[in-house]
């Protein structure tokens, strides 16, 4: 059966619950959960509470008045209080307690609906020994009866509204409050009197609510005596040992009005304020509207407290950050940076900030000189403390890897060496020397630093692994640098023998070539024709026929210088050259060595061991198909009185070129 009813919500739960019985057998966890309810099940039925369910250590109940459910709840915790005061500290039980008011479906004995959500919702951000409540609650009930205060808006979890929270001001010092327990310790005195006997109290409870009462009134009485500003600082402190911090800055409020906040004053009232924007941000949605709203309480509160100096709050820089990040998620990485960059103004030279700054940009990763200068900065504030954050240490790794000296760092890379040395000491030791282009980087930074420290390294094995795995940019200064020292010590004989006793531990692959093209002049190329040649001359001979033109020419330039190229392999060359026309030919790098084998071509005999061989067959045909199109194009010029480049008047004719097709079609016959 189904109905729909207006109820109250009420969900509690034991504090720490799940902590406490990971460490306790099931006995002792069943007496728990068993005193739980003898405790408090009664008072829920003399409260007209019905149990809808027991979630292990929770309650779910429902009220058909929200003034029970407030008072209900009030008894709950005394009744808990009361208890805990007979009891060890591992005995004690400490309950939270949340609700709501609304329309719920009853179905088979549960209930459904968004009134039941919020309850739940509110449940999860309070406190042990705390009662908080709704809206919907706090304007349904008999507010005289208990004594409360608001707490704040929040924006729960899968409520598309901002829910306003109440919370029972359990006050022992408050009049308002010992009047409320005492007139429902009669009221439940009564109902027991009247339901069961006259003697059904047990003797020895009657001290125990003699004491309370004595304690309580104890208590008014010196609450009494307090003047205005003391009380208000004491609600201050409670609210905030509570974790209600608004209600704490409240209160602050109140007595800042009547005197100024003494420094020991001060520093709880920005803890305060911290914890305050902490706690909404963590449950708010993050979007402007809601970021601005906050901005203006903290400014409020600036307003209302001299004692606050003009230092940044903490809760200040989180929602300069937080606001930072909407606008980088939206792509306006200006406002962004303008935002932080005032930010860091303001903070002048605290590390803290700095440092939450360059975090900012380590996590978005759209600029890492920003995330380096930050971190930087923050990391001189307190050399020892960030020279062992991991966050710190993390962002250097990063930097070793990927920017080498004389880009403009070195400020960094000396903080490195001075302050985290003995942190990135091994990986320096063990990169020096590793190979490949990834390393580059590294490997400069490690000598650098290696260097600076003392420590003895290997500059010709340095040099070598640089140039033969890491050829970088062919006008860096590193690789320079690397050109200029084989260069000047190309005839020097300690460092002839160390490249012959290391050049071993390398392919013979001299990748420098493969990427760029090169003259004869050039320092690559007088490098690779120098102390380097036997190691690389087969390497550069199989280079002569590749695909690509600039590795042909390379290869070529390098083997000429040396005489080192047979006269088979050298037609190998022209004639791949002549196969590859139409790209070198109106290329301004390539051109001229194009015509050069077009030329060598003409006036060489093809070598004996070429002719008629199947081996060269392939690249014969295709050459021969070239030229007849070279004849072709230049026939064609000549014919609509155009220039060609393949013709050159007084040197290449078109009789040449129509002889070289004819030698290439005898000896590489085509259809």
């Amino acid at each position: 059966m189904e109905e729909t009813r207006v109820l109250t919500i009420v969900f509690t739960d034991i504090k720490g619950f799940t902590e406490r019985t990971s460490h306790s057998d099931r006995e002792a966890v069943s007496r728990l959960l068993k005193k739980h309810e003898e405790l408090l099940l009664p008072l829920a039925k003399n409260y007209d509470g019905v149990l809808i369910k027991t979630i292990g250590d929770a309650f779910l109940l429902s009220f058909a008045s929200p003034t029970n459910a407030v008072l209900c709840a009030v008894m709950m915790q005394e009744k808990l209080k009361e208890f805990n005061a007979t009891v060890i500290e591992s005995e004690k039980i400490e309950i939270r307690i949340a609700m709501n008011t609304g329309e719920v479906i009853m179905r088979d004995g549960d209930v459904y609906g968004e009134p039941v959500n919020v309850a739940a919702r509110i449940e999860s951000l309070t406190d042990a020994n705390e009662i908080w409540f709704s809206e919907s609650t706090y304007l349904a009930m008999n507010r005289q009866e208990v004594p409360t205060s608001l707490i704040g808006e929040y924006r729960l979890k899968g409520i598309p509204e901002a829910v306003r929270v109440y919370r029972v001001v359990r006050d022992d010092s408050s009049a308002s409050y010992t009047k409320t327990v005492q007139s429902q310790l009669e009221k439940i005195r009564n109902m027991v009197a009247e339901s069961v006997i006259p003697t059904a109290t047990p003797r020895s409870a009657r001290p125990l609510y003699f004491l309370g009462l004595v304690i309580l009134l104890a208590l008014a009485y010196f609450a009494f005596r307090e003047n205005d500003h003391d009380r208000h600082l004491r609600m201050a402190r409670e609210a905030f040992a509570a974790k209600d911090f608004r209600g704490a800055v409240e209160s602050f409020k109140r007595a800042a009005q009547l005197q100024p906040a003494a420094s020991a004053t001060a520093e709880l009232l920005e803890q305060a304020i911290n914890k305050h924007i902490e706690q909404r941000l963590s449950i708010d949605e993050k979007n402007m509207a809601n970021l601005q709203a906050l901005e203006e309480y903290v400014k409020e509160a600036r307003a209302s407290f001299s004692a606050l100096d003009n230092r940044l709050l903490e809760c200040e820089i989180k929602l300069v950050v937080q606001r930072a990040e909407l606008f980088a998620a939206e792509r306006q990485r200006e406002e962004s940076d303008r935002l932080l960059n005032n930010l860091s103004k303001q903070a002048g030279n605290r590390g803290d900030v700095l440092f939450e700054i360059a975090k900012f940009y380590s996590r978005q990763g759209y600029n890492w000189t920003h995330t380096i200068r930050y971190m930087h900065q923050a990391a001189l504030t307190d050399p020892a403390s960030f020279a062992i954050n991991p966050d710190v240490l993390s962002e250097f790794d990063w930097f070793l890897h990927k920017v080498q000296p004389g880009d403009g760092y070195d400020e960094v890379l000396d903080f490195i060496g001075t302050h985290c040395f003995n942190h990135f000491e091994q990986l320096l030791q063990q990169s020096i020397y590793t190979p490949g282009e990834n390393y580059h980087c590294l490997r400069q930074n490690a000598r650098y630093l290696l260097e600076k420290k003392g420590f003895p390294v290997d500059v010709t094995l340095f040099h070598l692994v640089d140039l033969l795995t890491s050829p970088g940019d062919r006008n860096s200064k590193e690789l320079g640098e690397t050109l200029a020292y084989f260069i000047e010590n190309a005839s020097n004989p300690a460092v002839l023998k160390e490249i012959a006793g290391q050049i071993s531990l390398f392919p013979k692959e001299f990748t420098l070539f493969e990427k760029y093209s090169y003259e004869r002049t050039d320092r690559e190329t007088l490098v690779a024709a120098g102390p380097i040649f036997d190691y690389f001359k087969n390497y550069l001979k199989s280079r002569l026929s590749a695909d690509s033109a600039h590795q042909r020419i390379n290869a070529y330039n390098v083997l000429s210088m040396r005489n080192a190229a047979t006269e088979t392999e050298l037609w190998q060359y022209h004639i791949s050259n002549l196969v590859d026309f139409r790209t070198m030919q109106w290329s301004h790098a390539y051109a001229p060595a194009l015509f050069e084998s077009v030329d060598y071509l003409i006036k060489t005999p093809l070598p004996p061991d070429m002719n008629n061989s199947d081996e060269y067959a392939t690249v014969g045909s295709k050459a021969t198909q070239a030229a007849r199109e070279i004849v072709i194009q230049a026939q064609q010029a000549l014919n609509s009185n155009q220039e060609n480049p393949f013709i050159i008047p007084g040197k290449r004719r078109l009789a040449d070129l129509e002889q070289l097709a004819d030698q290439l079609q005898k000896n590489f016959p085509t259809e």
